[in-house]
């Protein structure tokens, strides 16, 4: 009998280790599933933006998850909670029920004294040393026993360690006595590869017919791509196939829009994206643009 007991506690104890196991994995599982939701989310956001894209929203000051107005130039914090119903996403949450905690790179916030903003943007914040990181996103977990002012707003009942001590550089790990914060860094290349390809596509310029401005249109007046620019001054050099994109020669206004820059004019030139573009002319008929490591080929027949 007191062997069979012994048998009994030791399967219990079995089971009850593999099943804190299999929550802990559901719940690890379950704040990366978030993380990545909010990544996806804001590099939709700033590649989406109508007039500045690459920016990002401010940080909420509560749970209400609404980005706030800006206080003269900056955000009133550059540490706080996930802008959720800004971005629409939803009030995600961590395994904890936590709502999601977000940092955001000064240089990026959605504000005319941050232009310009475009691919080579130096961006402050660092995850675990690495630079480059454009944001972070946080998942808070479980309270440590110093956390005593929750649901309040402060950083140091939700973030651990220094994540939670003002400056640029923060971290993430494996959970601690001292330390449960899980982080995903949204660096400037998640941001910039898809909002270099918007870019390029507003050169480029819309598929309709007749194309209303950009390449295409260049190309359905003149029937030829231009030249490329190899002086700097914005206009084709005859016979020069690759260089910069000959800008001045191109009408890059949508004419459907109003205003004295409508886009994409206005926020490609406030924001120096034009000197950055690479261009070839393949052939009369046949152009490439280049931002980067992002490539945009416009064949036409």
């Amino acid at each position: 009998m007191a062997m069979l007991v012994l048998l009994v506690l030791w399967g219990l104890y079995l089971f009850v280790g593999q099943l804190s196991g299999t929550q802990m994995r559901l719940a690890n599982e379950q704040r990366a599933a978030a993380l990545a939701d909010v990544r996806d989310a804001l590099v939709g956001r700033a590649a989406s933006d109508g007039n500045r894209p690459g920016s990002l929203p401010c940080p909420a000051l509560d749970e209400d998850g609404v980005s706030p107005l800006l206080v003269g130039n900056n955000c009133p914090t550059y540490i706080g909670r996930l802008p959720w119903s800004t971005l629409k996403v939803g009030d995600l949450r961590d395994s904890a029920g936590v709502l999601l905690w977000y940092a955001l790179a000064p240089a990026l916030r959605d504000d005319n004294s941050a232009e310009p903003i475009n691919a080579e943007t130096a961006v402050e914040l660092t995850l675990n040393g690495t630079p480059d990181v454009a944001a972070i996103i946080f998942s808070p977990g479980e309270p440590l026993p110093t956390q005593t002012g929750r649901p309040g707003n402060a950083v140091s009942d939700f973030l651990d360690g220094s994540n939670n001590d003002g400056d640029n550089a923060y971290v993430s790990g494996p959970p601690t006595l001292i330390f449960n914060d899980r982080a995903l860094a949204v660096t400037r290349g998640d941001v910039f590869r898809t909002v270099n390809q918007r870019v390029l596509s507003e050169i480029s310029g819309p598929e309709a017919t007749p194309p209303t401005w950009g390449l295409r249109k260049y190309f359905a007046d003149n029937g030829t791509f231009p030249w490329a620019d190899t002086d700097g001054d914005g206009h084709a050099d005859i016979n020069q196939a690759t260089g910069g994109l000959p800008y001045n020669d191109l009408l890059l206004v949508d004419p459907s829009q109003s205003g004295p820059t409508p886009p994409p004019l206005g926020w490609l030139n406030a924001n120096g994206w034009l000197p950055l573009v690479v261009y070839r002319r393949l052939s009369a008929s046949s152009a490439r643009i280049t931002i980067g490591n992002s490539t945009r080929d416009i064949v036409l027949p």
